[in-house]
């Protein structure tokens, strides 16, 4: 067969990790709901991500993983209403997806319930692949691998990696840029990576740094000790810095991505103050800006090579945030054969060996994009790390509440609470929505009298009793609140039972569970097994 005189490719693909059950969200998340699934504002995380005007409307392609187990994914993404089933106990729960979630997405084909394509019915020429993962997949880079092995993504085509639990709640950069994502998707020749970090720094009214601790008194986000990084930029110029959310071809360079907790560690027990040692030899712009409310999201771009440093380089790279990136940022401006390595150039000769074959033969396994996607169409040469060039790694810096992962109980409850705070066209259809207090109330719930909501999302199918009141909370679907209860910064799993004058805060009930009638609990966890106090005492 004749080679064609160009092929078509897309420019930039999507993948979305979605195989993580999400733990930190115990005992909200389930086998049957893992945390993509988890709605937010009435509308499940991954759906969030893939509706129309979306942040991934301007990817011709779309890869999703999935864990081994996921029997749901697939369902929510076609809209089917799966009724319910028995949870632990005996108690009735609905069955993800939600009865008000509407087709995502047509199936075209399927590969013996290892992988499924997608035509997208909210992006006009979008196509969606899933992809089930192995049981013995460990972590995002293991994923990553397994989703080169299916050749799903053609090998010059660059990929912006994003955790299944991002929530945008921007959809600009605040630049005019018509999508937060566009500078991920046509970066700079020589960046090989892109990470997205999100501004979290919150002041108070005399213009000071706000502690962690004190943020979530005032209804922000406080973050965890793990999530904190000590992050330095280098950025080209002094008024770069000072507005650095503007659009500019010249991205701030990464020169130190770091734990708190590493640089903080008092390994001697001398109390000394935490020191950071950055080499000279990243030094190569104007100004460096070190902080530690730079958020990493984990949302990646990666040009097509390091995907096959991924393939090739099996030895000590299992993470993308502690050896992947740590490995980039350390070897940037030396070239790319220092980042590969002996054993990983062997590999990856072989690999280009194999696809040039592939080429020569014509066999394409890309696909056809309409003509108004992002695609490249020249008969580009197949991308290789065996060249010495150097490159950088940079950052995508977005204002403060753009985006966030929905991936502790505390993160996601302000994603919700922000999610409501502004209407937009991805709430479910039916919803009443007070911009006032920040609530919303899906399609089939039924509430009580003299009830007082505040940034509260209650679920379809709901039943509230009178005198109410909810503060900060999420009450997902078939749940049901008794009379005079009154909850605060917590949330109630789908088909619950909450008895009459409870009084919870900072509490999580799992899905199935009942509360007895007058239990008052504040920073409790209730799941589906557990002995209530009251039924001891029985």
């Amino acid at each position: 067969m004749t080679p064609p005189f160009f092929t078509t490719y897309p420019r930039a693909c999507a993948v979305i990790l979605a195989s993580s059950k999400g733990s930190r969200l115990f005992p909200i998340t389930t086998t049957e709901r893992p945390k993509h699934l988890l709605p937010v504002a009435g509308v499940p995380s991954i759906l969030r991500l893939l509706r129309r005007q979306g942040p991934l409307s301007a990817f011709p392609q779309v890869v999703i993983t999935i864990a081994a187990d996921d029997t749901q994914t697939i369902s929510t993404l076609v809209g089917e209403k799966d009724g319910v089933q028995e949870a632990a106990g005996g108690n009735k729960v609905d069955k993800p997806p939600l009865e008000h979630a509407e087709p995502l997405a047509t199936l075209q084909s399927d590969n013996h319930a290892s992988s499924w394509k997608f035509v997208s019915n909210q992006v006009q020429g979008q196509v969606i692949h899933v992809i089930k993962l192995s049981e013995d997949c460990f972590g995002p880079i293991d994923a990553l691998r397994q989703v080169e092995a299916t050749k799903t993504v053609d090998a010059r085509t660059r990929i912006v990696v994003l955790p299944g639990d991002l929530v945008f709640l921007k959809e600009s950069n605040g630049n005019g840029s018509t999508n937060v994502l566009d500078p991920l998707i046509r970066p700079s020749s020589n960046g090989a990576c892109i990470s997205m970090l999100v501004d979290v720094l919150e002041q108070d009214e005399h213009g000071n740094a706000l502690k962690e601790s004190a943020k979530a008194r005032i209804g922000g986000l406080s973050r965890d000790e793990e999530d904190i990084e000590y992050i330095a930029l280098s950025f080209p110029s002094k008024s770069w810095v000072e507005n650095s959310y503007t659009t500019n071809e010249r991205l701030p360079q990464i020169i130190l991505k770091k734990s708190k907790s590493e640089i903080e560690a008092d390994e001697d027990m001398t109390g000394s103050t935490a020191k950071l040692q950055i080499p000279k030899a990243r030094l190569r712009q104007g100004e460096v800006v070190i902080r530690t409310e730079w958020s990493d999201v984990h949302v990646y771009s990666f040009a097509p090579w390091v995907r096959q440093l991924i393939v090739s380089r099996t030895k000590n790279l299992s993470s993308i945030q502690e050896d992947l990136l740590p490995l980039l940022i350390a070897r940037q401006h030396r070239g790319k054969r220092a980042t590969f390595g002996k054993a990983g150039l062997e590999v990856l000769a072989e690999w280009t060996k194999e696809n040039i074959d592939e080429e020569n033969r014509g066999d394409f396994s890309s696909l056809s994009y309409p003509s108004h996607s992002p695609t490249n169409t020249q008969n580009d040469a197949l991308p290789t790390g065996q060249d010495d060039e150097p490159y950088v790694v940079q950052a995508l810096i977005l204002p403060s509440k753009s985006a966030l992962r929905a991936n502790s109980i505390a993160a996601y409850l302000f994603a919700c609470k922000e999610a409501v705070s502004t209407s937009d066209t991805s709430l479910p259809k039916g919803s009443r929505w007070n911009g006032k207090f920040q609530t919303l109330t899906l399609p089939g719930a039924t509430l009580g009298t003299k009830i007082t909501m505040k940034s509260t999302t209650v679920g379809a199918n709901c039943q509230l009793g009178d005198k109410c009141r909810l503060n900060n909370v999420v009450i997902m679907d078939n749940a049901i609140i008794g009379e005079g209860c009154s909850l605060q910064n917590t949330i109630i799993g789908h088909g619950a039972k909450v008895g009459n004058n409870c009084s919870l805060s900072d509490c999580q009930v799992g899905p199935g569970m009942e509360i007895p009638s007058s239990t008052k609990e504040k920073g409790e966890m209730f799941m589906v097994g557990d002995v209530m106090e009251e039924e001891i005492m029985l």
